[in-house]
C-alpha cells in the first residue's frame, strides 16, 4: 500500500534538508494532532512566545497565516444560478494575455454524457511556469459557455496538467464550431469560483485569460454494451475488467492519450491511480476499503464516502482527538449482510447502516470507474464468488445490484476461474495443434488477504471440428477462514510492538531472543509441538506489551473518547506500518533491511529502505495515563528476520491442506498445483510445498520482489476468458460442481450428557440427524467443531411456542420430504420436541426444524438456517481486540 504520512521532508533515500517556504493545505492540517501542528511550527520557525498555550485550531490558523497554501477553488458541483452567472461573464472576457505559445493544448476533446473526464483520459496541457491548478472555460466562437473544466497538476511532471471535469456539470455543443479554451491565472480563477458560488458577488467588467483554439469538441452518449463487466470482489483488493472486441473498440473514443491505453481483441483492466514513493502510477488493484468522510445533517442517506486508496489515506491519518470510520475486510460481511454497522464521520456524527448498503456503494464505485474508463453503460455483470458460498453471494448481489443483469448461469466460482485461466493459457501456447482428449487433475491453493481456500478440479480438453470441448468438475476441499495475508501482517505488527516496548522501557522480552527461538528446524517443531507452541513466546511478549502500548480499542469503548481514539490510532498505525514492511520486503524491490525512524536522518546503504512513520503517531501508558510520544524509536528488520517470523505460519497452513492427501498418495495424482492470491507470491509458500512435493513444478503467476498483481488477476482473467469462450462459441465448456468436502461437524448433547453428531461428512455422503427435548425446553444448543474435534462456536436455537402450528405428516412431507421421514415423526412421544438438523450446502450451513407432539397431534415449528462461518467466531483483525 502507498505510504500516507505527512512528511516535512520527502526524500527517504538520503539525508533530508529543510525545504524553505513549504506550504501546507488546510484540509491536511485538520487531520493532524496538536503535537504534530506544534512540530510544524518549530520546524518552520513559526515560534511565538505563547506557542505552548495555543490550541489545535489556533495552531492551524498560525500555520495557514505564514505557510498556508491557498486551497484550489475549483468548480466541481453543479449550481444552476452559478452556471447562469458564468454564462453572462463569458461575454465580457475580451482581454487575452500574450505568451500563450508556451502553452500546449489538446487539439480535440470528447466528453461523454454523465461520465467524468479525468486524468485517465489523458487530455494533457503543458504550461511550464505559467499556469497553476485552476478553472478552465470552454467557449464557442460567439462566446457561448459550452463546458467547465479543471486544470489538475500531474504529480510526476512539473509544468504538466490534465483537463478534468465532473460528469454532473452541464455541457453543450455549439453551432459555431470555433471553440477555444480559456485558461486563467490563479486570482482570476478564484474570481470565477466566487462568482459561481455567490449570487451577491458583482460581475467584473472584464477578465484576463489565455485563449487557445480547440479544433473540435464533441459530446457523446456512453455506449450501452452487452459485454459483461467482470468483477473479482476480494477481501483486500478488488479487480474488474472486460474483453473488448473490435466492434466495441471502434466505438470507444480513446481520449487524448499519447499512447492508447485500451487494447482491441484483448482483456482490458479497470485501473486507478495510486501514490507510491516513485510517484503516481496506475494499478488494477482497487483496495476493498470504505471510509466515511462526512455524514450530512440533511438526511441519513446523504453520506460522503471515500473508497480504495483515498479510504486508506483516511485510515493512515492521525485521528487521536477525533473519531474516524474506515471499514476493511468488507467481503466477510456477506456472511451476515443484514447486520448493521455503526458509522461515524470525522466530526463525530453517528448513524447505523446495513452492511449490504455499504457493500453496494463500494461495488457501484467500482462499476462507475469502469464506465468512465471504457465509456460504456454496462447491462450485465459477472461477479465471482467462493465455491462454498456461491448461493449466498448470488442472493446478495441480486438484491443490491438489481439495476444490472447478473451472469447467474455462467457465474464461475473463484477456484474454477483460476483454473480456466490456466487452461486458456495452455490452449494459447498450443494454438494450431490438435489436442486429443486429455484428462488432468489440478489443485488450487488461494491465499488472499483474509482467507485461504483449497479446491480440486478434474478437467479434460479435446479439439473438435468447430471448437474445443472442455469439461471441468470442481470440489471445495478445505479452507481456513482465519488465515490470509492479514495474518502475516499481524505477526509483523506483534514484533514491532514488542520492539517498541523494548526500546522505550528496556523491559519485556527481547526481539532478538524471540527471533532466535524461530531459528531452528521450524517445520519439525510445528509438526511435533503445534503452531501455538511455536509462537507462544511472541504471543506472551505481545500480551505484555499491551499494557504499555494498548491497541485493543474495543476494551476502551466505555472510557473517554480521547483514550478510545488514541488506542484505535495505535492499532491502525502499527498495522499499517507492518503492512508497509511486508509490502516492501516481498512485493516491491526485495529490500534486505527496513529501517523505521522518526528522525528520517539515516544514512542508508544499498538494499536498505527507510520508512518514516512521522511524529506524534503513538500513545503509551505512563502512570495510568495515555500520553502521545513525539518520536517512535529507531528499529530495523532484515529480510531474514521477517522470513523467520512468518515461516511457521505459512508451513502450518500448507501442512493443514496438503498433509492428508500427501499421506494417502492422492497428492501425486495432481498434474497441476496452482498457487493464487497475492500472499502466495512470498517464496515461503513454495518452500513449504516442496516439503510435500519434491521435484514437482508448482505453478504460480508472479515472483517475489515484483509489483505485478498477476496472482490476484488470475481469477479475473479466468472469468473474462470463460465468458468470451462461452459467448463467442470458441469452446463448449461444461462446468460441474461436486459436493463440497465438509470441514465441520455439528453436535448436541443428550439429556444424559452424551454427545450426538447431527451433521457430518461420511465419505461422499453427508449425515443428518435429530435430537429430542422435553416440550418445556426453550433453547437448543448446537456445537460447531472442526474435524479435529475442537469447538469453534455454539449456536442457540430459540424455541418459541407461538411458532408451532398444527400439521399432518403429509404437510411435513410436502415441505421437507428429503430430510424428515415418517418413521422419525411416528415415534415422537407426547410432549417431545424432536429437532431435525441437516446440511444446507447452498447456504454453507445447516437447517434446524422442530416437530412437537402434543395432545396426540403433530406441530411444526420455525425453520432456521445457521451458517458455519460468521463474525462471532472468525478471526477479524479489525474488531478492536488485537
Amino acid at each position: 500500500m502507498a505510504s500516507y504520512t505527512y512528511k516535512l521532508y520527502k526524500n527517504n533515500e538520503k539525508v533530508s534538508k529543510p525545504l524553505p517556504n513549504k506550504q501546507y493545505i488546510r484540509r491536511e492540517l485538520e487531520l493532524m494532532t496538536t503535537h504534530q501542528l506544534r512540530e510544524i511550527c518549530i520546524k518552520e520557525k513559526l515560534v511565538e512566545s505563547m506557542l505552548g498555550t495555543l490550541d489545535r485550531y489556533e495552531l492551524i490558523e498560525l500555520i495557514m497565516r505564514y505557510r498556508g497554501a491557498t486551497e484550489n477553488m475549483l468548480i466541481t458541483e453543479y449550481l444552476l444560478t452559478g452556471q447562469e452567472r458564468l454564462e453572462k461573464i463569458t461575454k465580457h472576457i475580451d482581454i487575452f494575455l500574450e505568451n500563450n505559445k508556451s502553452i500546449q493544448n489538446p487539439s480535440r476533446i470528447v466528453i461523454y454524457e454523465g461520465l467524468d473526464t479525468d486524468k485517465y483520459d489523458r487530455y494533457v496541457v503543458h504550461a511550464p511556469s505559467i499556469l497553476e491548478e485552476s478553472n478552465v472555460l470552454l467557449v464557442s466562437g460567439d462566446k457561448e459557455l459550452c463546458a467547465i473544466f479543471n486544470l489538475i497538476a500531474d504529480k510526476n511532471k512539473p509544468g504538466r496538467f490534465y483537463l478534468v471535469r465532473n460528469g454532473k456539470l452541464p455541457a453543450k455543443e455549439s453551432q459555431h464550431k470555433n471553440y477555444s479554451l480559456l485558461y486563467f491565472a490563479k486570482r482570476e480563477s478564484e474570481i470565477l469560483y466566487n462568482i459561481y458560488n455567490d449570487e451577491n458577488m458583482l460581475l467584473p467588467q472584464s477578465m484576463k485569460c489565455y485563449k487557445l483554439p480547440l479544433l473540435n469538441f464533441e459530446i457523446k452518449q456512453p455506449i450501452e454494451t452487452a459485454q459483461p463487466l467482470a468483477i473479482d470482489f476480494g477481501t483486500t483488493n478488488t479487480t474488474a475488467g472486460l474483453y473488448i472486441d473490435r466492434e466495441l473498440y471502434s466505438l470507444i473514443d480513446k481520449g487524448g492519450a499519447e499512447e492508447n491505453l485500451l487494447k482491441s481483441e484483448d482483456i482490458n483492466l479497470v485501473e486507478v491511480f495510486c501514490d507510491t514513493d516513485d510517484g503516481e502510477i496506475l494499478t488494477p488493484l482497487i483496495p476493498s476499503v470504505v471510509g466515511i468522510w462526512n455524514i450530512k445533517d440533511t438526511a441519513e442517506d446523504d453520506i460522503d464516502y471515500v473508497f480504495g486508496y483515498e479510504a486508506i489515506k483516511l485510515a493512515r491519518a492521525n485521528y487521536i482527538h477525533e473519531g474516524f470510520c474506515v471499514f476493511f475486510d468488507i467481503k466477510r460481511w456477506i456472511r451476515d449482510f443484514e447486520r448493521q454497522e455503526e458509522i461515524t464521520d470525522r466530526k463525530g456524527r453517528r448513524i447505523f447502516k446495513k452492511r449490504k448498503e455499504i457493500i453496494k456503494v463500494f461495488l457501484e464505485y467500482v462499476i462507475r470507474i469502469a464506465e468512465q474508463r471504457f465509456k460504456c453503460k454496462f447491462t450485465t455483470l459477472h461477479l465471482s464468488s467462493p465455491v462454498k458460498e456461491k448461493q449466498r453471494f448470488l442472493d446478495l448481489f441480486g438484491e443490491i445490484l438489481s439495476a444490472w443483469n447478473l451472469e447467474t448461469e455462467n457465474m464461475l466460482d473463484e477456484g474454477a476461474a483460476v483454473l480456466f485461466n490456466t487452461i486458456s493459457g495452455f490452449l494459447e501456447k498450443n494454438t494450431g495443434r490438435h489436442i486429443d482428449k486429455e484428462e488432468h487433475q489440478a489443485l488450487v491453493i488461494d491465499c488472499g488477504g483474509g482467507t485461504t481456500d483449497l479446491s480440486s478440479c478434474v478437467f479434460s480438453i479435446e479439439s473438435r471440428r468447430v471448437s474445443y470441448k472442455i469439461d471441468i468438475e470442481t470440489t471445495y476441499e478445505n479452507g481456513d477462514t482465519d488465515f490470509g495475508g492479514n495474518n502475516l501482517t499481524f505477526r509483523i505488527m506483534q514484533l514491532i510492538k514488542v520492539m517498541f516496548m523494548e526500546k522505550l522501557t528496556g523491559t519485556g522480552a527481547k526481539a532478538q531472543d524471540i527471533l532466535a527461538a524461530f531459528d531452528s528446524d521450524t517445520y519439525r517443531e510445528v509438526d511435533q509441538a503445534g503452531i501455538s507452541v511455536v509462537y507462544k513466546m511472541l504471543d506472551n511478549a505481545y500480551e505484555e506489551a499491551e499494557i504499555f502500548i494498548p491497541t485493543r480499542f474495543k476494551n476502551y469503548e466505555s472510557g473517554s473518547p480521547q483514550e478510545y481514539f488514541k488506542v484505535k490510532n495505535n492499532f491502525y498505525f502499527l498495522f499499517q506500518l507492518a503492512d508497509d514492511i511486508k509490502t516492501e520486503m516481498f512485493a516491491r524491490h526485495r529490500y534486505q533491511r527496513i529501517v523505521i525512524d522518526s528522525e528520517e536522518q539515516q544514512q542508508l546503504r544499498s538494499g536498505e529502505k527507510l520508512i518514516y512513520p512521522g511524529r506524534w503517531r503513538m500513545s503509551t501508558q505512563e502512570r495510568g495515563e495515555l500520553k502521545t510520544i513525539r518520536d517512535t524509536p529507531l528499529i530495523s528488520f532484515t529480510r531474514y528476520d521477517v522470513g523467520l517470523l512468518l515461516k511457521a505460519d505459512i508451513y502450518e497452513i500448507v501442512r493443514k491442506f496438503i498433509e492428508e492427501p500427501y499421506e494417502t498418495g492422492q497428492l501425486m495424482d495432481y498434474s497441476v498445483i496452482k498457487l493464487t492470491g497475492q500472499s502466495c507470491k512470498i517464496s515461503l509458500f513454495q518452500d513449504a510445498l516442496k516439503e510435500f512435493i519434491p521435484g514437482r513444478v508448482i505453478e504460480f503467476g508472479g515472483r517475489e520482489g515484483t509489483d505485478g498483481p498477476e496472482l490476484k488477476l488470475s481469477c479475473l482473467r479466468g472469468a473474462i476468458k470463460y465468458l468470451k469462450a462461452k459467448k463467442g462459441g470458441y469452446a463448449e465448456v461444461t462446468m460441474r460442481h461436486r459436493p463440497a468436502v465438509l470441514p465441520y461437524i455439528i453436535t448436541a448433547e443428550t439429556h444424559i450428557g452424551e454427545e450426538k453428531v447431527l451433521v457430518a461428512r461420511d465419505g461422499d455422503q453427508t449425515l443428518s440427524g435429530n435430537i429430542s427435548r422435553f416440550a418445556e425446553g426453550v433453547a437448543l444448543k448446537l456445537h460447531l467443531k472442526n474435524l479435529r474435534g475442537e469447538e469453534r462456536y455454539t449456536y442457540v436455537y430459540e424455541n418459541r411456542r407461538e411458532d408451532f402450528c398444527p400439521v399432518t405428516y403429509e404437510d411435513i412431507q410436502a415441505k421437507y420430504s428429503d430430510n424428515i421421514i415418517q418413521d422419525e415423526t411416528d415415534n415422537i412421544i407426547e410432549n417431545e420436541i424432536k429437532y431435525f438438523v441437516w446440511y444446507k450446502e447452498s447456504q454453507w450451513g445447516f437447517e434446524v426444524v422442530p416437530v412437537l407432539r402434543q395432545g396426540g397431534s403433530l406441530y411444526l415449528g420455525r425453520s432456521e438456517v445457521f451458517t458455519f462461518e460468521n463474525d462471532l467466531w472468525e478471526n477479524n483483525f479489525f474488531d478492536g481486540l488485537k
